[in-house]
């Protein structure tokens, strides 16, 4: 991960954090990366970063051709938590485009590593849970 914003613009963002310098001698300066934007201090460089630098993406990587998800293939599972109820934490196998919302487990919906992190958001990943509706009876 780098240490600093990678938005060339981003000291032109003139905050009171970015002040660096000595009395006759003050600039501004990029701020840290975040954690969180991994390249940007913020969404707002993120924004501005990805404004300048779009074509240039888009040229590096190719532009796509419209995708389709076919019927068969659109399985996904979900995680839910739930306030009003005993019961917080629900898992559903979901194919919305045959109006199928199946309630599942835990162990059904996540990995045992997933489970043994403790991350209750994590969950079986497209095709897994394409093999899971075929195991339920759901896909064929």
């Amino acid at each position: 991960m780098t240490t600093w914003c990678q938005n060339k613009k981003c000291p032109e963002r003139k905050n009171q954090n970015q002040i660096r310098g000595n009395k006759g001698n003050k600039y501004y300066q990029s701020n840290k990366a975040n954690s969180y934007y991994v390249y940007w201090c913020s969404e707002t460089c993120r924004k501005q970063w990805f404004s300048d630098n779009a074509d240039v993406c888009l040229r590096a990587v190719g532009e796509i051709d419209k995708q389709i998800l076919p019927l068969e293939d659109a399985w996904y599972v979900d995680y839910k938590y739930n306030w009003g109820t005993d019961q917080h934490h629900t898992y559903h196998l979901i194919n919305k485009l045959q109006g199928i919302d199946r309630v599942i487990t835990q162990e059904q919906a996540q990995t045992p590593e997933q489970i043994s992190d403790g991350h209750g958001w994590c969950t079986i990943d497209n095709t897994q849970a394409k093999q899971l509706a075929i195991t339920l009876g759901l896909a064929s």
